[in-house]
């Protein structure tokens, strides 16, 4: 009787090869533009940055200063911001110290926050009339989908302007066609822009048009062929 012995088949298989992109030839003229588009959009509501500090003649008291001012400055926005202030955890250190100058010592912190464009206005004199508030800026955001949208907007527009600048070229050296062969886009900039801190009240208040509105920048680096 023919004896068999039970082992494992191994199949050996080649790894495939990595898959890379390749290019379309050219038979022209390979022509590389740079093109960029800016737009801005409306503006949906601010972001703002506030200073918060408290003094006192020992660390403890300058922190307790610190907690009630905050608490005041909560009570007094809770109706005008969206969502939540964040306020990170306090610093404190010891100023002065001569016989001319008793110790004193600083608690400070931050708050930051959004709020509407309506309450940009009541906002600005709420905490611009608080003890120990300083407003350290104001950004100007757009809505999420307008942004979306511009940016669609602005990418359709630089297409085309490269389009019609390839032709130009083509036109000028004899070419007939123009391919587009590839498009390399860089990392857009865009979204907030921050509010000039030397705006002056108004008989009226503080005017949330007068802000700069948010921007978007598109570059696209296009290569085309022209044959």
């Amino acid at each position: 009787m023919a004896a068999f012995s039970a082992g494992a088949a191994v199949m050996l298989v080649p790894r495939p090869a990595a898959v890379q992109a390749q290019q379309a030839p050219c038979s022209g003229t390979v022509l590389q533009l740079a093109v960029m588009e800016k737009g801005e959009s409306t503006i949906d509501r601010f972001r703002f940055s506030l200073a918060v500090s408290g003094e006192g003649n020992s660390e403890r008291a300058a922190l307790d200063q610190l907690k009630q001012r905050i608490s005041l400055l909560r009570q007094r926005t809770s109706s005008l911001i969206q969502g939540r202030l964040t306020v990170p955890p306090p610093t404190s250190y010891r100023r002065g110290g001569s016989e001319a100058r008793p110790q004193r010592y600083v608690a400070n912190t931050g708050a930051s926050g959004q709020l509407t464009r309506s309450d940009y206005n009541l906002f600005l004199e709420t905490v611009g009339g608080l003890p120990g508030v300083r407003l350290q800026g104001m950004t100007s955001m757009a809505n999420e989908d307008a942004e979306q949208r511009l940016q669609q907007r602005l990418l359709a527009a630089a297409l085309r302007r490269g389009q019609e600048e390839a032709k130009a070229i083509a036109t000028t050296i004899g070419a007939s066609n123009v391919r587009l062969l590839s498009i390399q886009r860089n990392d857009s900039v865009r979204g907030p822009r921050p509010v000039p801190m030397a705006a002056r009240s108004s008989a009226s208040g503080f005017d949330p048009a007068e802000a700069p509105n948010p921007e978007a920048t598109v570059r696209m680096q296009l290569k085309y062929c022209l044959s």
